[in-house]
C-alpha cells in the first residue's frame, strides 16, 4: 500500500454478508486481509483506455466504410413521383 502508516489509511468498509464471508475464509490460513483484496484486485481486468476524439472518429469511419452506401430521392423525385403535373395524387 505504499508508505503510508496503516492509522492514516482509510478503513475498507465491506458492506455484502457474502463479501465479508468469504474474506474471512481467505485469511483463515494466515493471510492479511490486505494480501487477499491486493490478490483480488490484480486479478481483476482493468477497464479499456479511453479513446481520443480522433481515434473515435476513426474507428467510426471504418464501420460506416464497410456500410453500404444507398441513395435516397429528394424531395423534387418524390413529387415528381406521387403528383402530377397539376398537383393532384396519381
Amino acid at each position: 500500500m505504499g508508505s503510508t502508516a496503516r492509522r492514516q489509511q482509510p478503513p475498507i468498509t465491506i458492506r455484502s454478508e457474502r463479501a465479508r464471508a468469504r474474506l474471512e475464509l481467505l485469511t483463515r490460513g494466515g493471510r492479511s486481509q490486505v494480501d487477499v483484496i491486493e490478490e483480488a484486485l490484480e486479478r481483476m481486468p482493468l477497464p479499456p483506455t479511453m479513446l481520443s476524439r480522433e481515434e473515435k472518429i476513426a474507428r467510426i469511419d471504418a464501420i460506416l466504410a464497410t456500410v453500404p452506401k444507398r441513395r435516397y430521392p429528394s424531395m423534387a423525385e418524390l413529387d415528381a413521383e406521387l403528383y402530377d403535373e397539376e398537383g393532384s395524387c396519381r
